[in-house]
């Protein structure tokens, strides 16, 4: 079971499942590898102007974040294996939880 206040993310790309902990850390790091911000890439995504190589960039962060030990090639073969609009989908499910995630963003109150 997922906490969204945490970050946490259940993301399947293929026959894997990751938990993944989204944190601002994690987005900075999608930025920074895409080269644009998180919502630019959200428009780039409904636009259907996304490449092959965003989506490593997006994925990859996203993945480690689990705690799981890729590079960028092992998730290029992830994607490919599971096919290319798999990866499409998975890249939609992290934007949605990053810019659409319920509660998820909400920081408690520090007494």
């Amino acid at each position: 079971m997922t906490n969204p206040k945490r970050g946490e993310l259940n993301l399947s790309l293929g026959d894997q499942t990751f938990l993944c902990k989204v944190s601002m850390d994690t987005i900075m790091r999608i930025e920074a590898n895409a080269g644009r911000g998180i919502l630019k890439i959200a428009n780039g995504l409904q636009d259907a102007d996304l490449s092959a190589a965003d989506m490593v960039s997006i994925l990859t962060p996203v993945i480690r974040s689990s705690g799981t030990d890729v590079k960028d090639r092992d998730v290029q073969k992830m994607i490919w294996d599971a096919g290319f609009s798999e990866g499409i989908r998975a890249v939609a499910e992290v934007i949605v939880h990053i810019i659409g995630g319920d509660e998820g963003n909400e920081m408690e109150a520090v007494a």
